[in-house]
């Protein structure tokens, strides 16, 4: 994994024999999509709110015995709403809506394929199933690894910096603060189609790589040396 380095500015400021610089540094590298990730939404409306609850209860109970471990798919809670309809200024109940999503990360189209079979079995005709597009992405597993990384990185970078301060100064220029101003989530490289509608899975979306970025400000205090 290759990391790129950025200087964005720095701000010397003179203070009496000490000075102060500041800098705001990124890293940057390449990440391989290693997920397919998408979300799969179900929406039901009736007048008893017990079967609605039993309708969805079944769905989120097969999800949990595909995927035991929570490790493909998260959410799986909805909450229902009462319906009216206004007439003559009267207000006259009409039904329960509800709404249950799950947003998952698939190692393969096969484990989609196979999750949304079983899912359809224990689906009631009264239940609409909604099912976006699928596209490659970093899994959060991967993104926690590449930042602890990258953190590590850009402190090596701002010591290697503050000793390149020092030679061109003639001072001891030492880090005094790193602050992290948080990292950018992974973006296609270059944008490509990568729509496959969930309701006809035949091939494989496209694959490209992503980019992350983490920036720090990074403040250096250098001071005259002591003969």
């Amino acid at each position: 994994m290759k990391y790129r380095f950025f200087i964005l500015f720095f701000i010397p400021v003179i203070l009496n024999a000490q000075m102060n610089i500041t800098t705001v540094e990124r890293v940057e590298t390449a990440l391989k999509p290693d997920v397919l990730q998408g979300q799969i939404g179900f929406e039901e409306q009736g007048k008893n709110q017990n079967t609605i609850k039993e309708h969805l209860n079944a769905i989120v109970a097969e999800v949990k015995r595909f995927d035991p471990n929570a490790k493909i798919c998260r959410g799986g809670g909805y909450y229902l709403s009462p319906q009216y309809s206004y007439k003559d200024q009267k207000r006259e109940f009409i039904g329960y809506s509800a709404n249950l999503n799950f947003n998952c990360e698939f190692k393969s189209i096969d484990t989609y394929n196979e999750l949304s079979t079983v899912i359809d079995k224990v689906t009631a005709t009264g239940v609409r199933k909604n099912q976006g597009a699928l596209n490659w992405g970093v899994s959060s597993v991967r993104e926690a690894e590449v930042q602890g990384g990258m953190r590590l990185e850009l402190l090596r970078k701002a010591r290697n910096q503050s000793e390149a301060f020092s030679k061109e100064t003639g001072m001891e220029c030492l880090v005094s603060s790193v602050n992290f101003g948080g990292a950018s989530r992974p973006m296609p490289i270059m944008a490509k189609g990568m729509a496959m509608m969930a309701s006809a899975p035949t091939e494989s979306p496209i694959q490209s790589d992503e980019i992350t970025l983490l920036e720090a400000t990074v403040d250096y205090t250098c001071s005259k040396r002591v003969p």
